[in-house]
């Protein structure tokens, strides 16, 4: 990724297409479920080791790698995600910092994980529970 690009986004902030998640040594719960929502409504970008306000905190560097190929088993584990899908992470250095990118594209297929549907609104994940909206979901689709 370029360094100028990553500096914007940062700049710009949270939005529905980017979502800034701090990770310390493992990547966390809320973060399969933004790669679900990103799937399920236009695809968008995962900042892990950046604070909500932009500010760029790192993930250890020693643990990036193992964090990436946890990261690949979880979302390819067809009793995690429903259906599974292929990313490619990114380890960047950013300000003597490591950041972990992930472009999520958009999907054709509406996606879970844990047997629960997100969506995107606006800069939030948000779990789909009513009939209608999850009938929206697939009509959109």
């Amino acid at each position: 990724m370029d360094q100028e690009k990553l500096r914007i986004t940062l700049q710009i902030g949270e939005t529905i297409a980017v979502e800034f998640k701090r990770c310390s040594n493992r990547i966390e719960n809320d973060v399969y479920q933004s790669v679900c929502s990103f799937l399920n409504r236009f695809g968008g970008d995962i900042y892990l080791g950046v604070e909500d306000d932009g500010t760029v905190c790192g993930v250890p560097e020693n643990a990036a790698g193992d964090m990436v190929k946890n990261f690949i088993k979880i979302i390819s584990n067809p009793n995690m995600f429903t259906p599974t899908i292929y990313l490619s992470p990114e380890i960047i250095k950013y300000e003597e910092k490591t950041i972990i990118h992930i472009h999520i594209p958009i999907s054709a297929e509406v996606h879970s994980f844990k047997k629960e549907v997100y969506d995107r609104v606006d800069d939030a994940d948000v779990k789909v529970t009513a009939t209608a909206q999850l009938a929206m979901m697939y009509i959109r689709k």
